[in-house]
């Protein structure tokens, strides 16, 4: 048996009983409902010391370095989520390295892990002089706390891409950089808090309480179908400049990360990115296509299509859904104008992928309320 995760979790244990011991004199961040509810899930620990074993890639400085970047979100409340934001701007900012800088002398005359030169940026997260002295900004401890103080004053940072988030803090002047360390930092989220996967506790992007079965089930009509998303029609099926619009697209204040639910019992016959849109990203209204999307066939042959999802959808080609299942979350991916779901429905669809198209498709408005599901917020 592997004891790899249960070492890695005793030694954030060991960080946190220090972080809470009074190395952070900063007061305790509130959050809002839905954050006190992620930051409320059981993470399993256990007591060990520290410094914490590398991980991977990461030698055992970085992973000390990132269990200290948890263990002060924990102490101070922070949803999972956050973990990782911190984690991927570390990773970013320093490789995870308590960096001095050439041009701050003071600096390398401080326990440090590595010598910078970008201004004069110190520390985890290389910040500058108005986050705090320079002892301060190189103690990792200060460093993390300072960064999740300015992470809580975004609006709705947990539900924006990584990147956009950790770029909302930072200000860098590379601000889609923070996004490709977003699998490593949940990966190195989950090792150091002893978890397979950071999704358990909340932390993937964009989260549910205490991960995706937590969303639980919701009302199904009496026709088997159910909304995929609690939200209004902003703009209908039908034409629009020259050619059809294949369904609704459905969008409300705050609707990124929502969960996108199968409209009714089926097989997933398409799990895809357009190869020509933007996909881990948020589009644009001079892209084109679904982004990330999916195809569900249900009896009948009917078909129902979900586009401009955030990131990958949590299914796959081939599995069998329920009616109400959560396939993935409301994103702003492919060609789109802001974040919403696009919600397509289309008949009589031969069999096979790529058969579902502007020819076989109906309006979901009229298709739903005949199946006692009818789209919109007031139902």
């Amino acid at each position: 048996m592997n004891q790899r995760p249960f070492v890695l979790g005793a030694a954030v244990l060991a960080v946190v009983v220090l972080v809470c011991g009074g190395m952070v004199g900063l007061p305790l961040l509130l959050f809002g409902q839905a954050e006190a509810e992620a930051a409320a899930c059981e993470v399993p620990s256990a007591p060990g010391a520290s410094p914490v074993p590398g991980v991977g890639k990461w030698g055992s400085v970085e992973t000390t370095n990132a269990a200290t970047i948890v263990a002060v979100g924990r102490q101070r409340e922070v949803p999972p989520r956050g973990y990782v934001i911190a984690l991927a701007t570390a990773m970013q900012e320093s490789k995870l390295l308590n960096l001095a800088n050439a041009r701050v002398p003071e600096s390398l005359a401080l326990p440090h892990e590595g010598v910078g030169r970008d201004h004069d940026s110190v520390g985890l997260f290389q910040q500058r002089p108005g986050w705090g002295s320079i002892r301060e900004r190189m103690t990792p401890t200060y460093a993390a706390a300072k960064f999740y103080e300015a992470l809580a004053r975004v609006d709705g940072w947990q539900r924006m891409r990584l990147t956009d988030a950790a770029q909302a803090v930072q200000r860098s002047s590379f601000p889609e950089e923070y996004q490709k360390w977003e699998g490593d930092a949940e990966q190195l989220a989950a090792r150091v808090l002893g978890l397979p996967s950071i999704d358990d506790i909340g932390g993937g992007a964009p989260t549910a309480p205490c991960g995706i079965d937590d969303l639980g089930p919701v009302p199904v009509g009496p026709g088997g179908w159910v909304q995929p998303v609690r939200a209004a029609i902003v703009s209908p099926f039908g034409p629009r400049g020259g050619r059809l619009h294949a369904g609704v697209d459905m969008s409300t204040t705050d609707v990124r990360g929502d969960p996108i639910r199968a409209a009714a019992t089926g097989v997933v016959e398409q799990v895809t990115c357009d190869w020509y849109a933007t996909c881990d990203r948020d589009g644009h209204t001079r892209s084109r296509g679904c982004g990330w999307y999916v195809d569900i066939r249900h009896a009948g042959n009917i078909v129902t299509r979900y586009c401009h999802m955030i990131q990958r959808p949590e299914v796959s080609i081939g599995q069998d859904v329920v009616a109400g299942q959560v396939i993935g979350f409301v994103g702003n991916s492919g060609g789109s104008s802001g974040p919403h779901l696009h919600f397509e429905v289309h008949v009589n669809v031969p069999p096979g992928r790529y058969k579902a198209n502007s020819r076989n498709a109906v309006d979901p408005v009229a298709f739903m309320r005949r199946q006692g599901a009818p789209l919109g917020v007031s139902t």
